[in-house]
Parts: C-alpha cells; sequence; structure tokens
C-alpha cells in the first residue's frame, strides 16, 4: 500500500512540475536567463532544465547566432561638401547574454545608433573620392569605433560591408565625364607606348641586321683568306718537292709580281726577296745584250763626198 502512495505522490508532483513550468527546454543556438525572485541567478545553455516554480523564472531566451542588422539609407556630407547617400549592413554576435540584456535597454537600436554616428563622422573626415575608393577603409574604421564603444554590451561586430555610395546627380554626370577623360588619356598613353615599342624594336631589329651582316662579311673574309693561305701553301708545298733550279724560282716570282699587279689594290708591296730576284733578272739581261752587241757586225758609216 505504502508503494502505491508513493507512486501517486509522485505522479502529482510531476503534474505540478509541468503544470507551474518547472521544466524548461533551451534550443540549441539560444541560451536562457534565469531570475530568482527578479535577481539574475544563472544562464542555462541549450538542452532540459528544472528550475524552482514560484521561485524561479526564465526571463528570456537570447539568440547567441550571428545577427545581420541592415542600416538604412543615410545622407551625409564629405569634407569636400558633398552630400552622399550610405547605407550599410553590421554582422555582429552576443558573446555575453546578461551584458546584452541587463546592460542596454534596446540593443539593435542602441547598436543601429552608435554605427550612424560613427559613419558620419568617418565619411566626414574623407574627401568624396577617397569615400568611393577607400570603402576597406570605412569598413575596418567603423568596426573598430563599434567593438570600442559596444564591449561592455557583450557583443563583438564580427564585419561591417557599405553597401551603396550614391552621390548626387549632378556629381554622377561629372564623374562620368571625368572617367571618359581619363579612360581616353590612358588609351592616347598605351598607344605612344606601343609607337614607341614598336619603333625600338624596329630599330633594334636593323641594328641587329647590320651587325649580322658585318659578322657575314668578315667570316667570309675570313674564310677566303684562310683558303687563299691554305692554296699558298699546298703551291709551295708543291715547289719545294719539285726542287727547282734558282732560275725557275725567278721566273716564278716574276708570274708572282705579274699576278699581283693585275689586281685592284692600289699599293703595291714587293718583298725583298723578290727584288734579290728582279736584280738577278736585270743583271743576266744585261749580259744577253751586251753579248748581243759583240756579235753583232758593225755598220759602217757611210762616208760623204769629198
Amino acid at each position: 500500500m505504502s508503494a502505491v502512495a508513493f507512486t501517486l505522490v509522485f505522479f502529482i508532483f510531476i503534474a505540478f512540475m509541468l503544470f507551474f513550468g518547472a521544466f524548461k527546454i533551451i534550443r540549441q543556438g539560444y541560451c536562457g536567463l534565469v531570475t530568482r525572485l527578479g535577481s539574475y541567478s544563472r544562464t542555462l545553455q541549450p538542452g532540459l532544465h528544472v528550475i524552482i516554480p514560484f521561485v524561479d523564472s526564465l526571463d528570456r531566451e537570447v539568440d547567441l547566432r550571428e545577427q545581420v542588422m541592415p542600416l538604412a539609407s543615410q545622407s551625409v556630407i564629405t569634407k569636400d561638401n558633398v552630400n552622399i547617400n550610405v547605407d550599410a549592413v553590421i554582422y555582429y554576435q552576443i558573446m555575453n547574454p546578461y551584458s546584452a540584456i541587463y546592460e542596454i535597454n534596446n540593443l539593435v537600436y542602441a547598436v543601429e545608433q552608435l554605427a550612424l554616428t560613427s559613419l558620419r563622422n568617418i565619411i566626414g573626415e574623407m574627401a568624396l573620392d577617397d569615400t568611393l575608393s577607400s570603402r576597406d577603409v570605412i569598413n575596418t574604421k567603423l568596426q573598430a569605433i563599434i567593438d570600442a564603444a559596444a564591449s561592455k554590451w557583450g557583443i563583438k561586430t564580427n564585419r561591417i560591408e557599405l553597401k551603396d555610395i550614391n552621390p548626387p546627380a549632378d556629381i554622377q554626370q561629372s564623374m562620368n565625364v571625368q572617367m571618359q577623360a581619363e579612360r581616353n588619356r590612358r588609351a592616347a598613353i598605351l598607344e605612344a607606348e606601343g609607337l614607341k615599342e614598336a619603333a625600338i624594336l624596329r630599330a633594334e631589329g636593323q641594328k641587329q641586321a647590320v651587325i649580322r651582316d658585318a659578322e657575314a662579311q668578315a667570316q667570309k673574309l675570313r674564310l677566303e683568306v684562310e683558303a687563299q693561305g691554305i692554296t699558298t701553301k699546298a703551291y709551295i708545298e708543291k715547289i719545294k718537292d719539285a726542287a727547282p733550279t734558282k732560275e725557275v724560282l725567278q721566273i716564278i716570282y716574276m708570274d708572282t709580281l705579274k699576278r699581283l699587279a693585275d689586281g685592284k689594290a692600289n699599293k703595291l708591296f714587293i718583298p725583298t726577296e723578290s727584288m734579290t730576284a728582279l736584280g738577278g733578272l736585270a743583271a743576266a739581261g744585261e749580259l744577253f745584250n751586251a753579248s748581243s752587241d759583240l756579235n753583232s757586225p758593225k755598220k759602217i758609216p757611210p762616208r760623204g763626198n769629198s
């Protein structure tokens, strides 16, 4: 009988706990903040938890996932007094649920207003051209400012992205004209550089052609001289093998001098040996003429009439 009574009491207790919400289930990606008699007690992690009815209460569940906060388009004035419209997106995550709930009244509104104020200050210190070309710089500065100011709120900004930067219509038209002029300037520079490179390559090619032609001519002359030297050497070897007499050598000298004289050179260099040979030939010629004069009959001049 006591076992039946115990079982009955147990089921009554379970029904009581369920009726008054003693069992709490926290979903994945969330955490629960429990207060006891109105004061913060503990933080519940994902899973099944039991709290004391009438004493503990689950104040709220806090989303710990990364949040996306869009910033509506805002009118911002740049350093050079140009009014532009800027919108951005903030990615943040709650790191300390207690601070995010109990240290700030409206976390989302606070982060949004802080981002807008900081964005106006950053762009107000930059010219329009710098604003359009330095989105990464703006994102980095804005993220650093929000992290420094919102760290006590228990959140962390993972990244901030500027979506659009829209200047006024007249400024956009002027920028288009400027961009067209810049593109034309770059095209002219590229064309001039191309013509310059072509001229340099053409001149370099002509230079290489002249050098190659000169090298070919030099090689040709070198080969001709070498061939002539080989021929002369073979000719001399044949003469040596024939064992010519002095008179034959003198005739060879004369024939060689004759060929040299028939060339196109303006100057003629006669070796010393050739001069000796010529001297010998001249002496032989004189002796031959002298002997001819002695052997020929002398003519008697006619007498004149007495």
